[in-house]
């Protein structure tokens, strides 16, 4: 009797033991596991802020030249205004025709 208890204790102990080593394997692939989605996860962030960067620099590049562009049109009408000295003349009328109404 004393035997079969021995025995049973010895198979419940290897049993124990050999839950262990498979608990601990799976510990270790799922380890590795995490180890490779947070590097994945790092690495998307990084392409995803990456590729937000270069939009942006895109879209501030194009609203310089926009801008530019806008600026140097109406720096050109302004230009007409100056050069064209009868509206001239006639906005200085029109101001002192305003000015002796009053």
């Amino acid at each position: 009797m004393d035997d079969m208890i021995t025995r049973i204790v010895e198979i419940e102990k290897q049993c124990a033991d050999e839950i262990e080593k498979a608990e601990q394997a799976y510990r270790k692939k799922i380890e590795i596991h995490r180890a490779a989605v947070q590097e994945r996860k790092a690495k998307e962030c990084a392409r995803i802020v990456s590729e937000s960067e270069t939009r942006l620099a895109q879209a501030i590049e194009e609203a310089k030249k926009k801008t530019e562009a806008e600026f140097q049109a109406a720096g050109g009408d302004i230009e007409k205004l100056y050069q064209d000295t009868s509206l001239d003349r006639e906005i200085q009328e029109k101001i002192v025709s305003i000015l002796l109404t009053i």
